[in-house]
């Protein structure tokens, strides 16, 4: 086992270095924070040999050789490649030839990490990932359960003891879109399956009952179907449709529209970390027109892909971030984590598939009491 104390300015920068040297398996042992001219926090961690990313040659070709799975490799400098670069150059397949006295000492070793690992555990399940007190730590595992972020849900539980401050301090950190802003052009972007052309159909319809003339503008002429999709919500909501496949066309069809209230653009769902799709987001703002943009996230994604997702939309003049598919998430804190990631308030959420019904435009006190009822059996 490794223990390790880190300091910081905040939490979320010394779990950040915790996460880097350590991994995702680390165990936070104790947590202080000083105070003062020079504020900091001091973090105490420890992590197994079983799952910690950051152990030398030895120790690594020791448990691949218990399991069987390596010859035991040459030593590497830090500059040289991490750990998992390690075992992909010098693992090979171990023939009987490589069974020798050694064995036994080998097996005890494999013993004593294993024990240290059931150690690490029970250190898990008494309540050791943070130095809080019971009434707080309650708060911090109410957090997690909710798939809060760690560092999030540790700045959480500090400055809230109770259910009342807990909805306080989320609504808090959660900015959210002015709806009555006046704006001509509406482009929604976001990855694959979102629902982005179900959603314009949803915002079109609302826009429709409060009076505005509406049009529509698709660009996705790469998915199967798409535009027979927009052009059956074209039809039912009784407002123009224009098709465009690049800039140029773009701008003809936003001048073609210039009479109307609101425009709505459907843009191509594709993989983020193509970047020949962003580069191609990116010329559609050259049109000269002022053009608010919406990301779109499933609220069933997972925290990593909306994090990496993020990092390369992050490039485009993002105004919001809007949740679809609500309905079908089992817990809502990837909502808040995204939302702290970004600093981008959040525009709307939809939660089915009718249209225009199931979108809503929740405050931060409705989104924050979304997050925290869910997960709850």
């Amino acid at each position: 086992m490794k223990i390790k104390k880190y300091r910081a300015r905040t939490f979320r920068e010394a779990l950040a270095l915790v996460k880097r040297e350590m991994g995702d398996d680390a165990v936070i042992l104790s947590s202080e924070e000083q105070k003062g001219f020079r504020a900091s926090v001091e973090i105490t961690a420890a992590v197994d040999y079983d799952t910690g990313s950051s152990y030398d040659a030895k120790t690594i070709s020791a448990y691949h050789l218990m399991a069987g799975t390596c010859k035991e490799p040459e030593p590497l400098s830090e500059e040289e490649g991490s750990s998992d670069d390690m075992l992909s150059e010098h693992c090979v397949a171990v023939s009987s030839e490589d069974k020798t006295p050694e064995a036994a000492g080998i097996t005890e070793m494999r013993r004593d990490i294993l024990s240290l690992k059931e150690t690490i555990e029970d250190m898990k399940n008494r309540g050791y990932e943070v130095a809080v007190p019971e009434g707080r730590r309650k708060v911090f595992r109410y957090l997690r359960k909710r798939a809060i972020r760690e560092d999030l849900a540790l700045q959480l539980c500090r400055s809230a003891s109770n259910m009342k401050e807990l909805v306080q301090s989320l609504s808090s950190g959660i900015k959210t879109y002015p709806d009555t802003e006046d704006r001509k052009v509406v482009i929604l972007i976001g990855p694959t399956g979102v629902g982005k052309t179900t959603t314009l159909a949803k915002m079109a319809a609302r826009a429709i009952k409060q009076g505005k003339r509406v049009a529509m503008i698709n660009l996705d002429t790469y998915r199967i179907g798409a535009i027979e999709q927009i052009r059956i919500y074209s039809k039912i909501l009784g407002i123009p449709l224009d098709i465009a496949s690049n800039t140029e066309e773009l701008k003809r069809s936003l001048l073609k529209f210039a009479d109307r209230d609101l425009i709505f653009i459907d843009t191509t769902g594709r993989n983020p970390r193509d970047n020949t799709y962003i580069e191609g987001l990116l010329e559609l703002y050259e049109t000269g027109v002022r053009i608010d943009t919406h990301l779109l996230m499933s609220a069933n994604s997972d925290d990593d892909f909306m994090a990496e997702a993020y990092k390369h939309y992050s490039r485009l003049p993002v105004d919001c971030i809007a949740f679809t598919k609500v309905d079908e998430a089992v817990k809502l804190g990837a909502l808040y984590n995204l939302a702290s990631l970004c600093q981008k308030p959040l525009g709307y959420i939809t939660t089915g598939q009718r249209v225009p019904q199931d979108i809503e435009f929740p405050d931060s006190d409705r989104l924050a009491l979304m997050i925290l009822r869910s997960g709850v059996a």
